[in-house]
C-alpha cells in the first residue's frame, strides 16, 4: 500500500460510522470550510516564519482537509481523490503546453497571454463584458480588492507609481475624518468612507509589491506578541484593566523598542 493509499484508509476509518471518530463522522464539506481556510493561513504563517518543521506539519494539516473533502464526496458518489488527481494532472499539462508540447521558452508576457487564451478555451472566462467575472467572492475582502485593482491595472486604469495611491490614501483618510466630524454624521456614510480608505490602501500595497492580506496578518501577530509582553508587566489581567491608559501607553512604547 502506498503512503497516499494508507492516508486515504486512515481518513476512511476516521469517517467510518462503526468505530470512527464522532467529530470526523459529523463533518460535511460546508462545516469544514472554516478549518480549510484556517489551515491555509497556518501554512502561510509557517512559511513567513521560515520554520521548516512547522511548514511540513501545516502542509499535512492542509492535506488532511483536502482528503476529508474528497472522502465526503466519494461517500456521496460524486467523485474520489483519484478523480481530483487526474483532473489536476490533465489541467497542469493542458495549461503548460510550452513545457509538455511545444518546448518553447516564453516571456512573462507571452505566458500570461497563453494562460488567458487557454482559460477562455476551457470556458473559465464566460462573461467577456465583465472584466471582474473571475474575482473569487469567497476569498477575504482584502484579496478581492487586490484582484480588482489588478484587473483595473491590466485595463490601463492605474497610477504611474506608488505616489498616486499614497495621495489617494491621504484623501480618503481626510474624507473619513470629515464625515465623522459632521454635525449630522451618518454611520453608513462613515462605513462607506472607511471602505474607500481600505481599498486605497490595497492599491498602495500593490504598487509597493506588498500582499495586503499577509501584511495585515503580520501586523495582527505583531500586535498580539507585543500586547502579551505588555500584559506580563502586570500581576494579572484585572490589574491591567484597572491601570490608567497613560500608564498602559508608557508600557506599550517600552515594548515597541524591544
Amino acid at each position: 500500500m502506498t503512503d497516499t493509499k494508507k492516508l486515504e484508509e486512515v481518513i476512511k476509518k476516521l469517517r467510518n460510522p462503526n468505530g470512527g471518530c464522532p467529530w470526523d463522522i459529523n463533518q460535511t464539506s460546508t462545516s469544514l470550510l472554516p478549518y480549510l481556510i484556517e489551515e491555509a493561513y497556518e501554512v502561510v504563517d509557517a512559511i513567513k516564519n521560515k520554520d521548516t518543521n512547522n511548514i511540513k506539519e501545516e502542509l499535512g494539516d492542509l492535506l488532511l482537509q483536502i482528503l476529508l473533502h474528497a472522502t465526503i464526496q466519494e461517500e456521496n458518489n460524486a467523485f474520489n481523490l483519484q478523480d481530483v488527481i487526474d483532473i489536476l494532472c490533465e489541467k497542469l499539462i493542458r495549461r503548460h503546453p510550452h513545457v509538455f508540447k511545444t518546448k518553447k521558452k516564453l516571456t512573462n508576457k507571452e505566458l500570461k497571454e497563453q494562460w488567458e487564451k487557454i482559460k477562455i478555451k476551457e470556458g473559465k472566462i464566460k462573461d467577456e463584458d465583465n472584466p471582474f467575472y473571475k474575482i473569487n467572492k469567497s476569498q477575504p475582502s482584502l484579496l478581492q480588492a487586490l484582484d480588482i485593482s489588478i484587473v483595473s491595472k491590466d485595463l490601463k486604469f492605474d497610477w504611474d507609481d506608488y505616489k498616486g495611491p499614497l495621495d489617494k490614501v491621504k484623501e480618503e483618510l481626510n474624507e473619513v475624518i470629515e464625515e465623522k466630524e459632521k454635525d449630522n454624521s451618518n454611520q453608513l456614510n462613515i462605513e462607506e468612507e472607511i471602505g474607500d480608505l481600505l481599498f486605497s490602501i490595497v492599491n498602495l500595497s500593490r504598487h509597493l509589491k506588498i500582499n495586503p492580506e499577509i501584511a495585515l496578518l503580520n501586523a495582527n501577530n505583531k500586535f498580539i506578541k507585543r500586547f502579551n509582553l505588555m500584559l506580563q508587566q502586570y500581576d494579572n489581567k484585572e490589574e491591567f484593566i484597572k491601570t490608567k491608559l497613560k500608564s498602559k501607553e508608557k508600557s506599550w512604547q517600552k515594548i515597541k523598542k524591544l
